[in-house]
């Protein structure tokens, strides 16, 4: 009796024993999974991670080298290089049509880039010396100005030809073209003036001191900043009467600027006295002028506005300005003779 006692015991034991060891499993199986599902989240993190990192670019038009320089940020270093046509100018860039437009002034020609295979695609016929590029805020339709004659050729961006021509009225020359919403304004060097263009009809004309070369509005599209290239100034209208209201003294040869975000600060190329100036927009003053630039001429803004890049069209280099500093901090190769300057946002 007391021997089957005992073996009874040891089998209560080892049931007991073994009911635990199995619970014990079961309740460590769901902490593996978990584990499993940690590893999958970390790693679909690390994917998204991955795509927001890529670089946003710069694309860089060469006149005496016909490619585009691409420039990856904040790296700055050079990617890739697309051929284009003869003395590429300007050029815009559509990544959500995966194409990008560049104008050629031997060329009488738009190309189209495939921005997926690098490589030019089509040119579209314009008219003689095509220069500036605007494009609509959809993006289905893209401006372009020409040095050589009156017209702006509209481009029909999905079809990838020209839609219609804007006559400006004989002995026009077209430089420069910027949209604000419906309006469209374009310089003209040789007359001196800047045209206002609603409905494809000029509806006012502004006179300016120097042949204009960029005209900019600002953000609310009231004033009209414009750069007058021998007036050493940019003029400043007011879009609602037509009348100039201020200038801002920059420097010779001012060609193109751009304007902070909270509109406090513009900096300006002055192509012909080689320098760039930034300005105090509350005080109209020149706070810092950087010298013994080679002809800088296209300007624009990183996505954050930290930096200025500007070309350096006497050289082959692209050229940066920390904005708090208000030092140059990088020069970039490109191709010879570097001409606009378009950021691509990712």
């Amino acid at each position: 009796m007391k021997q089957a006692i005992v073996i009874l015991l040891k089998c209560t034991m080892f049931v007991l024993l073994t009911g635990c060891t199995l619970f014990s499993e079961e309740k460590t199986a769901p902490q593996g999974k978990s584990e499993q599902n940690t590893g999958n989240k970390s790693e679909q993190k690390s994917e998204e991670t991955s795509v927001q990192t890529i670089n946003d670019q710069f694309y860089v038009p060469s006149e005496k080298n016909n490619i585009i320089s691409v420039i990856d940020l904040p790296s700055n270093q050079v990617s890739g290089e697309i051929k284009t046509g003869e003395r590429a100018a300007n050029v815009v860039v559509i990544p959500e049509f995966g194409k990008a437009f560049v104008t050629h002034r031997n060329g009488k020609s738009v190309g189209v880039i495939d921005l997926k295979g690098m490589k030019m695609t089509k040119e579209i016929k314009v008219g003689d010396d095509p220069h500036g590029l605007a494009l609509t805020q959809n993006q289905r339709q893209l401006y372009v100005t020409t040095v050589g004659d009156q017209y702006v050729y509209v481009i029909d961006t999905e079809k990838e030809e020209v839609s219609r021509r804007i006559d400006l009225g004989s002995g026009a020359k077209t430089n420069y073209p910027h949209l604000h919403g419906d309006r469209l304004y374009v310089t003209d060097h040789e007359n001196r003036v800047v045209y206002v263009i609603e409905n494809d009809q000029v509806i006012d004309t502004y006179k300016v001191g120097g042949p204009p070369m960029v005209a900019k509005t600002s953000t609310e599209g009231t004033l009209l900043y414009v750069a007058s290239s021998s007036y050493q100034a940019i003029e400043v209208f007011d879009t609602s009467t037509g009348k100039k209201v201020n200038e801002l003294k920059s420097g010779d040869g001012v060609t193109d600027f751009v304007i902070n975000a909270d509109e406090s600060r513009l900096v300006a190329t002055n192509m012909k006295e080689n320098s760039v100036s930034i300005i105090d927009l509350r005080t109209d003053k020149i706070i810092k002028k950087i010298k013994g630039l080679a002809a800088p001429k296209h300007i624009s803004f990183n996505k954050d506005k930290s930096k200025v890049y500007f070309t350096l069209s006497g050289t082959n280099k692209v050229a940066v300005i920390d904005m708090e500093s208000m030092k140059l901090v990088d020069e970039i190769e490109v191709g010879r003779s570097p001409h606009g300057i378009q950021l691509k946002v990712e």
